[in-house]
């Protein structure tokens, strides 16, 4: 019996992990690299800045629920698809994503990814390459796609405003 506590132990260690892996693992595999914009929010600043969107009652549905938030991008137009190849192959070869949706058209390439944990969304990277740059996008926490794919068609930020095209309910 204690040997299968172990196991799962290990297993389970192993898999949570892999939840942080592919914008740890893109860094790590670009670190060196002075192109990429790397923005990260983490869980006391969403606190405050659930404070300080009272007044934004959609951007404070938006946000609730979120943990972290975490952004690399480039506008270096040589090295973007470079950059999207790479972090394609770290989100597919990472275990309990699943695609939610993606766009290839002439000149941008678009994929949302999620994770999923007993039902709740709990991890979206969105993931863009396309003239005007290359982004990599993780948000975790508890996410309502519904409300994030309102709140998406209100922002003037091309990756996110493709999520408007998606129509899901959890």
């Amino acid at each position: 019996m204690e040997k299968c506590k172990l196991i799962f132990l290990i297993v389970w260690i192993n898999l949570s992990v892999s939840a942080q892996d592919v914008i740890t693992s893109f860094l790590d595999k670009h670190e060196k690299d002075d192109n990429l914009e790397v923005i990260s929010i983490g869980k006391k600043m969403m606190e405050m800045m659930d404070s300080l969107t009272l007044d934004n009652l959609d951007l404070k549905e938006a946000l609730k629920g979120l943990e972290t938030i975490r952004i690399i991008s480039s506008k270096d137009k040589d090295l973007n698809k470079e950059y999207y190849g790479s972090a394609r192959g770290l989100l597919y070869k990472n275990k309990g994503l699943e695609e939610f949706f993606s766009m290839k058209g002439e000149d941008k390439e678009l994929t949302v990814m999620i994770r999923k944990t007993k039902g709740s969304v709990k991890e979206l990277i969105l993931l863009s390459e396309q003239a005007e740059g290359f982004n990599l996008i993780s948000l975790s926490g508890t996410i309502n796609l519904d409300v994030l794919r309102k709140y998406s068609e209100k922002l003037k930020t091309k990756e996110l405003n493709h999520l408007h095209s998606v129509k899901h309910h959890q």
